[in-house]
């Protein structure tokens, strides 16, 4: 198993928002479709919201054989409402190129 963290900025301002359009709905109306996705993905997704003094960050974990395929997959198969939200919430264009992904830099285990 390999793992993915990734750590995405709420924008100022977006908190209230970003928990009834997105939070809501992937643990309450959409959880079924929302865990498909990751299943098909071959993924197991894990989000974290962490408040700093800088705002708020979204830190999704995503575990599986291939979490950096994964995480593409699931990008490609957002409904379209969430990559809405994605682009308002996060300013996060799901159609573009992404973003660099982290590098591990230290693994208690390794």
């Amino acid at each position: 198993m390999a793992i993915l963290a990734v750590a995405i900025p709420i924008l100022p301002g977006k908190l209230d928002a970003w928990k009834s359009v997105v939070l809501d709905q992937m643990t309450g109306e959409n959880k079924t479709h929302t865990d498909m996705i990751r299943k098909n993905a071959g993924v197991h997704e894990r989000s974290f919201l962490q408040e700093t003094r800088n705002g708020h960050l979204v830190i999704l974990t995503f575990e599986g054989a291939d979490p950096v395929a994964g995480w593409g997959k699931i990008m490609a198969n957002l409904p379209p409402e969430f990559a809405t939200a994605a682009m308002e919430l996060h300013g996060l264009d799901v159609n573009a190129p992404p973003p660099p992904l982290p590098e591990l830099i230290y693994d208690s285990e390794a």
